[in-house]
């Protein structure tokens, strides 16, 4: 990889994690305020329902964001005509969307009725199918603006969105839900469908540089249609398993003996509170993994597999030195954490009782963009109904057995397995043959001596009694500065593996 495009990766990089990080901030506190104003049973009912909207988007959608992204890359890394693939792609997902939507407005009193637990009705599924157009529209000029490598245009229409939806649904909050002149879930399906609105006509309004090379598409209508069904169906795939999942963790609790509002409750605050705080640090690895797609699509293309084996390498160097940071952060500071975001005691044990999983989870993300870029959907399909049936199969035993636990459990079992056969699967693919002294064993040891420094440095400070966040923050500070300069530090010494590989490719 040229310096060039190495600096454009890391500067685009920085540019969406400062958003992403502004939006999953914005987005914990959004759900903190709704707990509060309404009651983690009405935001385990909001949640369960925009689970049923995910999967609705997913199966009407085709998968515009992936489908349009890799394949405009594809073609741009060709010399095509990539006009002609968005063609294909818009044209594609909006018919699809906009049948499914007709459906859904002539169904709707029937969905309604076999999702009682969400409170919802007709007019809330009506609302919610108009949106659908609007959001696989929304997901191709997304994935369009990632191809011609301006990611920062969709992370500022995704902040746009939220800010609206954020707004309308505190509004409701405030004002109308209260007096009883409208329903949670309606404040849902407007907000959404405004949100959704005003992201697709930001995006529409950026014009995007001309890069077509000639009029001459590589790949025609029907192999298009041919290639996107894979990727169609592992969006499908995963949407259908996540929400027979959040539609089963009700319906377990209630077999172990909750009441159907503690049900709601405790779902509520695992997917409101728990799941988000795991996931917040992870906004690099997002923006990676979205950026990733693109620049394997391309070395792919250019059948450029040492190029393929030193990005998988380096990203999956940098990933297991953050998630280990992190899930030393929440075995120190889960309980303190638990009662910060809104939950209580028994969120923080959660927290730090799930922080072993946070490496597996965070290199899940990694992985994916490796395997869309390198176009093996038909294994992560495969993967992911394994992964699922371990995670609705755990489900299904322990909930009714140990409650809220089991869920913890069905959890981390699908992540264990599910990523430890993916990576497997990625390193058997590229060729990789990584050091794992110096992806894991390397920040580990840093990890340690950074940690126990940082301890020793603030006992000092225990005269002072600073406050929890206080606390927090200056052990963070210092332990991170410490673990970065540290692996900077080492870095810096030659490697002689990769200087031997260097040469092996010359």
């Amino acid at each position: 990889m040229s310096e060039t495009k190495r600096s454009s990766i890391l500067r685009e990089t920085a540019y969406l994690s400062i958003f992403s990080v502004a939006l999953q901030g914005m987005g914990l506190l959004l759900n903190i305020f709704l707990t509060r104003r309404l009651g983690a049973a009405s935001v385990g009912a909001l949640t369960l329902m925009g689970s049923f909207y995910g999967l609705a988007a997913v199966l009407s959608g085709g998968s515009g964001f992936i489908a349009t992204s890799r394949f405009l890359s594809e073609e741009l890394g060709c010399g095509g005509n990539p006009k002609r693939v968005f063609q294909y792609a818009a044209g594609f997902c909006l018919t699809l969307s906009s049948s499914f939507a007709v459906v859904l407005c002539f169904l709707a009193p029937k969905i309604a009725a076999m999702i009682p637990q969400t409170g919802a009705n007709a007019v809330t599924i009506r609302l919610l199918s108009v949106s659908l157009p609007v959001s696989a529209w929304t997901a191709c000029l997304k994935g369009r603006c990632y191809a011609y490598q301006k990611a920062i245009l969709p992370a500022v229409s995704e902040c746009i969105e939220f800010l609206l939806r954020a707004g309308v649904m505190a509004f409701y909050t405030v004002f109308l839900i209260p007096v009883g002149k409208a329903a949670i879930l309606t404040a849902f399906a407007v907000s959404s469908l405004a949100g959704q609105g005003i992201a697709a006509l930001f995006l529409m309004l950026i014009p995007l540089p001309n890069k077509d090379n000639c009029n001459i598409c590589t790949i025609r209508l029907p192999q298009f249609l041919r290639f996107i069904l894979p990727i169609m169906g592992n969006a499908c795939l995963v949407a259908i398993l996540s929400s027979t999942n959040d539609a089963l963790v009700p319906l377990t609790l209630l077999q172990f003996g909750d009441s159907t509002d503690r049900a709601l409750a405790q779902f509520g605050e695992f997917e409101a509170i728990i799941i988000p705080a795991l996931f917040f640090p992870s906004v690099v690895q997002c923006c990676m993994s979205g950026l990733m797609v693109p620049e394997l699509s391309r070395a792919r293309a250019g059948q450029n597999e040492s190029e393929i084996r030193r990005m998988t390498e380096r990203v999956l160097e940098q990933t297991v030195a953050f998630s280990i940071f992190v899930s030393a952060f929440l075995v120190q500071f889960g309980k303190q954490l638990g009662v910060l975001l809104g939950g209580d005691a028994f969120t923080g044990r959660i927290l730090q009782f799930m922080a072993p999983v946070v490496p597996f989870i965070y290199i899940e993300i990694i992985l994916e963009g490796v395997l869309r870029g390198l176009g093996k959907q038909n294994f992560s399909s495969l993967n992911y109904l394994a992964e699922y049936i371990v995670r609705i199969s755990v489900l299904l035993i322990c909930v009714p057995m140990f409650g809220f636990y089991g869920i913890v459990a069905s959890y981390m079992a699908c992540n264990l397995t599910g990523n430890s056969v993916r990576l497997y699967f990625v390193l058997r693919v590229t060729g990789l043959k990584p050091d794992w002294k110096r992806i894991l064993l390397r920040p580990a040891f840093i990890l340690l001596v950074s940690w126990e420094l940082s301890v020793l440095s603030l006992l000092l400070t225990r005269f002072l009694h600073l406050h929890t966040v206080v606390n927090m923050i200056l052990f963070t500070a210092l332990c991170g500065t410490m673990y970065l300069f540290g692996l900077r530090v080492l870095d810096r010494i030659p490697d002689h593996r990769k200087q031997t590989a260097v040469q092996s490719d010359i």
